[in-house]
């Protein structure tokens, strides 16, 4: 298969490969294709937290109604998520 990108979708990729969330250019695109096709049929994609638009919507709206953001802390992250192992 051939395909043509701009320089535009071209920095997008190698800005996702060098976070290393993705090792290479067709990775990205695979995902980014999950992830059209699970708009299209309104559901959340593969291990999301949620399972279509209006449950994401509700959650997105959820946390900007939650108040004003925080950083993470270890004691933040301590009271959320109980006790953290010692590394």
């Amino acid at each position: 298969m051939s395909h043509a990108l701009t320089n535009y979708y071209h920095r997008i990729i190698r800005r996702q490969i060098r976070s290393g969330r993705f090792n290479n250019a067709s990775e990205v695109v695979r995902h980014s294709l999950q992830l059209l096709e699970a708009m299209e049929r309104g559901a959340g994609p593969p291990d999301t937290a949620f399972s279509n638009g209006r449950e994401l919507e509700r959650m997105l709206l959820e946390g900007l109604d939650s108040g004003t953001a925080e950083p993470m802390t270890r004691t933040r992250k301590r009271k959320i998520y109980g006790t953290l192992k010692q590394s």
